[in-house]
């Protein structure tokens, strides 16, 4: 019997070796309700055109194919015109200068996530080809982890002129400090002409955010100045515009997260 009870006790403490002791010791198990392999990167190409511009139908044609391929949960794109052509803005014009400064200017031109990509002009004379290079930056783009998590959402003004109220958080999912971050917001109208895809005619000033530790949120609430045309100016139907609201790093100019508000 003492046998018995000396061999029982021998396989209890050598199972207990075994298991590194972990059936006596409790686990403790961190919880972390995001990560940036939960949480997809969504890409914004930016392309910036001029009414006359011979190769700008070609990069447009290309980029909105991608764009009703990829949808709005994966890729955004925003087209920004230039140079006086009439649906330009102030904010398009200050913005590409804030891209390129003294370097090359020209149309087409495309930004993918900011600076993150450049194309200007076109890659080569097929549409084919030039297809495949954008596809191919855009692909480079989505297989980065993201660093944040962005929300927002959309509702009525209470007065009649503006309109819209956007409201959201971003919230840094990484393991490490992110500084030098800004969120800005773009709306874009949409027209029956080529070249005139979500054309942009409205860009927020940059709300800067303090360094965000990881885990830390930050609020913004963002008002577009432009408002809905009247419903007799567009055959009876309702206006849609197009409200993008992204995360940039403003001394790098990567775009490190957009999103679509429905």
């Amino acid at each position: 019997m003492k046998e018995k009870i000396f061999i029982f006790i021998f396989l209890i403490i050598f199972l207990l070796t075994l298991s590194g002791n972990n059936m006596l010791t409790p686990q403790v198990f961190a919880q972390n309700n995001h990560s940036p392999k939960d949480v997809p990167r969504t890409v914004l190409v930016e392309l910036f055109v001029q009414e006359g511009c011979l190769t700008c139908p070609t990069a447009e044609f290309c980029l909105g194919d991608l764009a009703w391929e990829y949808g709005t949960s994966k890729f955004i794109l925003v087209q920004e015109h230039l140079w006086g052509d009439g649906y330009d803005t102030p904010e398009t014009n200050a913005r590409y200068n804030w891209y390129v400064g003294d370097g090359k200017k020209g149309t087409p031109d495309v930004f993918i996530n900011g600076l993150t990509k450049r194309l200007q002009g076109l890659a080569c004379d097929c549409v084919e080809g030039n297809y495949e290079c954008y596809k191919d930056a855009i692909d480079k783009e989505l297989s980065r982890p993201s660093l944040l998590k962005l929300s927002a959402a959309k509702t009525p003004h209470p007065n009649p002129l503006p309109n819209i109220i956007i409201e959201g958080t971003v919230k840094n999912i990484s393991d490490i400090p992110l500084k030098d971050l800004a969120v800005c917001g773009m709306v874009g109208r949409e027209g029956e002409e080529s070249g005139l895809y979500n054309y942009i005619q409205d860009i927020s000033p940059f709300q800067n955010m303090p360094t965000l530790l990881p885990g830390e949120t930050f609020n913004f609430e963002y008002i577009p100045e432009i408002s809905l045309a009247p419903k007799s100016e567009i055959n009876g139907e309702e206006e849609i515009l197009h409200l993008v609201i992204f995360v940039q790093n403003t001394e790098t100019k990567e775009i490190l997260q957009v999103l679509y508000v429905e």
